[in-house]
């Protein structure tokens, strides 16, 4: 709200008395005070009490930084002026009647919602503008001729690489002996001995491959490889067999589905997610890291070229 010289002294001055008369009785309401002074602008303590009824906030946690965001939309808005960027009248009707109807209401039912959230349709009209306003001084000095290049995107991909890693992967290869249906118990453990047996020429050395392709009773063990998996998607016995495993190590006998297994792990990995598959991803976080930093220096320009006091 801009005042003119007279009566921001006055305000200034701690103007601004309210008396409710009863008889012969009066008494002082509510005395306006300055709490900030931008340029020749000045924002009252009622103009900021209004602010936090608009915004809904906390005012003990969030007075002086709702004050600190008002003086920055006042130099914005200033900036805009003097950009000849001001909202006219029929652009800030088409808004209004664009946003009535794409929520398919009337003016009765839009001024009944307003009404609900305790806006008048003056008020409304009042922030919309400055909202409209905002948002070209942003684009005009904040947002055109910003880019994000391919070399920024690759090497903020090469530091952060941790950032799109996928779950930690083992890969397992694996003798299998199966065990026949309703074994005994002699059955049983003639078949865990031969394991146990195998196991001990693993360790002692043997190639693991040539011993898949001779002893494993899998129909279609080929080498025995089970590929890559999930530490959290792998069978639980092999799962923690392989937890205190390093690469090259092995593992058994370990009884579960359907037989005994002995186990070596190949490779762990920790996958990464391709570069092209995050590649739009970076580029809209690099994006919005610049704006916020020509945003944030632009206002210091502001702020540095500006008379500014906060009384709070």
């Amino acid at each position: 709200m801009r005042t003119p010289p007279l009566h921001a002294a006055l305000i200034m001055m701690g103007a601004i008395l309210f008396f409710s008369l009863q008889g012969t009785a009066s008494a002082l309401v509510v005395v306006d005070r300055v709490v900030a002074v931008v340029n020749d602008d000045i924002i009252t303590m009622s103009d900021l009490q209004r602010e936090e009824t608009l915004k809904k906030v906390d005012v003990k946690q969030d007075e002086h930084l709702l004050l600190e965001d008002m003086i920055d939309r006042k130099l914005q808005m200033a900036a805009a002026k003097r950009g000849g960027m001001d909202v006219t009248d029929k652009e800030l009707a088409d808004a209004v009647a664009d946003i009535m109807k794409r929520n398919s209401m009337d003016s009765k039912k839009f001024e009944a919602a307003l009404q609900k959230e305790g806006l008048t349709l003056e008020q409304y009209r009042a922030e919309l503008r400055e909202q409209m306003t905002l948002s070209r001084v942003f684009n005009k000095y904040v947002r055109t001729g910003l880019t994000v290049e391919d070399p920024e995107i690759r090497a903020y991909y090469e530091r952060n690489k941790a950032k799109y890693s996928l779950p930690e992967e083992i890969r397992v290869r694996q003798i299998f002996f199966k065990l026949p249906d309703n074994a005994s118990a002699s059955q049983v453990a003639a078949i865990k001995a031969k394991a146990t047996e195998v196991l001990g020429r693993a360790r002692k050395g043997e190639d693991f491959i040539e011993l898949v392709k001779t002893v494993s009773e899998n129909d279609d063990s080929g080498d025995g490889d089970l590929g890559f998996m999930q530490r959290d998607h792998v069978l639980p016995e092999i799962a923690q067999a392989a937890r205190s495993l390093k690469p090259g190590e092995v593992a058994g006998p370990l009884q579960f589905a359907g037989g005994y297994h002995i186990i070596r792990l190949e490779e762990v990995r920790t996958p990464v997610r391709l570069f092209e598959k995050v590649k739009e991803e970076i580029s809209n976080t690099l994006f919005q890291q610049k704006m916020e930093n020509t945003y944030r220096s632009w206002l210091q320009t502001l702020r540095g070229d500006s008379h500014i006091e906060n009384r709070l």
